[in-house]
């Protein structure tokens, strides 16, 4: 194939069927390193979580390990979904990458409404990023919004990627479920 390093040794493929799956495994073990296992899945949150009354909640929270962005434009999409209690109370939805905020709805009437976000994380240094957000709801309220900013998260560290959510009483924003996954 091409783009491979060759194989040594080579694969006997005149074996028994136990056999040959050995071989085989033992292929995949000395090209380990050469294939790219993309998309990758770094984590998921199933719902709903709802946040405390009154103060900012963690409602996902992944882990990014040192070293998961380490090729140049290499990046982490996030997908996010989610209701919002049917009320007039405001209700912010932020996502931070490490402790930088990166999207905000700001402090917003979201009065039933369903939710979804979007994120891609992209790396262009060892310390910084660049992120782009899409936001969509089913109100006129805020029916969408999108955001390209940048970051200055130092990649040789463990970081998260964490939603949050507040608003005046429990379980005014309800995250029902997220998928992180890691693009090269």
């Amino acid at each position: 194939m091409a783009g491979f390093r060759s194989i040594t040794p080579s694969i006997n493929v005149n074996t028994e069927s136990g056999q040959l799956r050995t071989e085989l495994l033992n292929t995949f073990t000395r090209l380990d390193g050469q294939l790219s296992l993309v998309p990758f899945k770094l984590g998921t949150t199933a719902g709903p979580v709802g946040n405390s009354a009154g103060a900012e909640t963690d409602l996902s929270d992944t882990t990014v390990s040192q070293g998961t962005l380490a090729k140049s434009e290499s990046s982490i999409l996030l997908f996010a979904c989610g209701k919002t209690a049917a009320n007039a109370n405001s209700k912010t939805i932020r996502l931070f990458f490490g402790t930088t905020e990166i999207f905000t709805t700001g402090a917003v009437a979201l009065n039933g409404v369903d939710w979804t976000l979007q994120a891609e994380i992209v790396r262009t240094s060892d310390v910084s990023q660049v992120s782009w957000i899409q936001f969509f709801s089913t109100t006129a309220t805020l029916p969408q919004k999108v955001a390209v900013n940048t970051s200055s998260v130092d990649l040789a560290q463990n970081q998260s990627i964490t939603i949050t959510g507040q608003g005046v009483a429990a379980s005014d924003v309800l995250l029902y479920y997220t998928k992180t996954l890691l693009l090269t």
